[in-house]
C-alpha cells in the first residue's frame, strides 16, 4: 500500500471551520464556529493541531483543502493559507470539493441504510445554498446532479421529493423551523454529522492519492454567483 505520509487538512468553506492532522487515521482534529474570523483563527488552530498530533511542519507530506463551493471570504482564507504553506514547505496540495466532504460524513459506513443518496448543501450567502446529490460507489463518491444554487425552500422541497438524506449545517433556529414544518417528510442529518470535519476531508484526499490522483501545486476554488 502506498505510504501517503502525513496530511494537514483545512476547511474554511463556511461559518464552521475545521483543521485535522491525518496519517492513516486522524491524529488530531478541531471543528469550531469561526463565523467571519477565519483569518485570525486558522493559523493558531493549525499550530495547535500539529502540537497535539506531535507533528512538525517539516513532517507534513501534503495539504488537503476544501475547494468549495462555500463562502467567498472563507474559501479565500483557507485556500490562500494552504497555498502559502505549500510554497513554504515545498509540498503539494490536494483539492477536495466541499460538498464531497459534507456527503462523506453520511456515506462512509457500509451499511445498506447508508447506500441512500445524500443531498449535501452549504450556505453561500443571502439565504442561498450550493447543493448536489451524491452517492457512494466503493471507496469514492459520485455526483448524481450538477452543483446548483438554490434558496432554502427549493432545497428542502428537492430533498423531500428525492427522499435523500439532507446534510446541511443550519443554525439552530432554522433547523428547528425546518423540523417543525417538514417533520418526517425530510430526513435531515443531525448537526454533529452535518458539520464539515477536516478528518473527512483528509480521508477523501488520502483515498484520492492512493488512487493515483495528482497532488497539485495550485487550487482553483469553486465559487457560485
Amino acid at each position: 500500500m502506498q505510504d501517503i505520509g502525513t496530511l494537514l487538512a483545512i476547511d474554511t468553506s463556511g461559518a464552521t471551520a475545521s483543521v485535522a492532522v491525518y496519517r492513516d487515521q486522524i491524529l488530531a482534529e478541531s471543528v469550531w464556529q469561526s463565523g467571519r474570523a477565519h483569518s485570525s483563527q486558522l493559523l493558531p488552530a493549525i499550530e495547535s493541531m500539529l502540537r497535539l498530533a506531535g507533528v512538525a511542519r517539516a513532517d507534513i507530506s501534503a495539504i488537503a483543502v476544501a475547494g468549495g463551493p462555500g463562502s467567498y471570504s472563507g474559501l479565500r482564507v483557507g485556500v490562500s493559507t494552504a497555498m502559502g504553506l505549500s510554497v513554504a514547505l515545498g509540498i503539494g496540495v490536494m483539492q477536495v470539493p466541499t460538498l464531497d466532504v459534507i456527503a462523506w460524513g453520511q456515506v462512509a459506513p457500509t451499511t445498506a441504510e447508508q447506500q441512500r443518496p445524500v443531498r449535501a448543501a452549504i450556505e453561500i450567502g443571502r439565504g442561498h445554498y450550493a447543493t448536489a446529490l451524491l452517492h457512494r460507489v466503493g471507496r469514492q463518491l459520485e455526483h448524481d446532479s450538477p452543483i446548483q444554487n438554490l434558496g432554502l425552500g427549493e432545497l428542502l422541497e428537492m430533498a423531500s421529493a428525492e427522499q435523500a438524506i439532507l446534510a446541511v449545517d443550519l443554525d439552530p433556529q432554522t433547523r428547528q423551523n425546518v423540523e417543525h414544518q417538514y417533520g418526517d417528510r425530510i430526513d435531515l442529518a443531525p448537526p454533529s454529522s452535518s458539520a464539515r470535519r477536516a478528518g473527512f476531508l483528509a480521508e477523501l484526499a488520502a483515498l484520492g492519492i492512493k488512487r493515483g490522483e495528482p497532488v497539485g501545486s495550485s487550487v482553483e476554488p469553486i465559487y457560485l454567483s
